[in-house]
């Protein structure tokens, strides 16, 4: 009981503590970021699509790949030809991966140069319907390097018949 008669004694000795507020908060500005610069122009295609062939027909010599091709394929580049048609069964692998009932004829025309290099190469005919694997195979035969044809520049198709495996016709 002592202790409370100390407690309310000493109380009243207390002087009341005034509540404080805490300060308005400041306003900060507001920060806006910047927006990134603006990419590069491309390079214009036209300029570069224009000097790659103008320098590949003046360094084979021979009329190169412009005109008429009267070269014949010999059996060297039909064989680099057939070769290549075999390893487009990468390219219809991957499809087959999307459509397990994938199969067809696929034809790809390809010009190649005096000097072994593809002037050209496209689908002639796409029996499979699938653009992904035509596209595919053309890139290969676009990236290749084939031995010189006989006589100049020839142009050659390549068919391609494509089946699952074990489930050939």
């Amino acid at each position: 009981m002592g202790g409370l008669i100390f407690w309310k004694l000493r109380g009243s000795d207390e002087k009341p503590v005034a509540s404080v507020q805490p300060p308005p908060p400041a306003t900060t500005p507001q920060v806006f970021e910047q927006p990134p610069p603006p990419p590069p122009p491309p390079p214009p295609p036209e300029e570069d699509a224009g000097k790659k062939p103008a320098g590949k027909v003046v360094g084979v010599g021979g009329g190169g790949c412009a005109g008429e091709c009267k070269g014949t394929a010999g059996a060297t580049l039909q064989s680099a030809l057939a070769a290549k048609a075999g390893a487009a069964r990468g390219c219809y692998e991957r499809g087959l991966r999307q459509n397990a009932t994938l199969q067809g004829k696929l034809v790809i025309s390809v010009r190649v140069g005096p000097g072994g290099q593809v002037c050209s190469a496209g689908v002639a005919s796409n029996a499979l319907g699938d653009p992904g694997v035509a596209s595919c195979v053309v890139g290969l035969f676009r990236s290749a390097s084939f031995p010189a044809p006989e006589g100049g520049c020839v142009d050659t198709q390549v068919p391609m018949n494509f089946v699952p495996k074990g489930g050939g016709k």
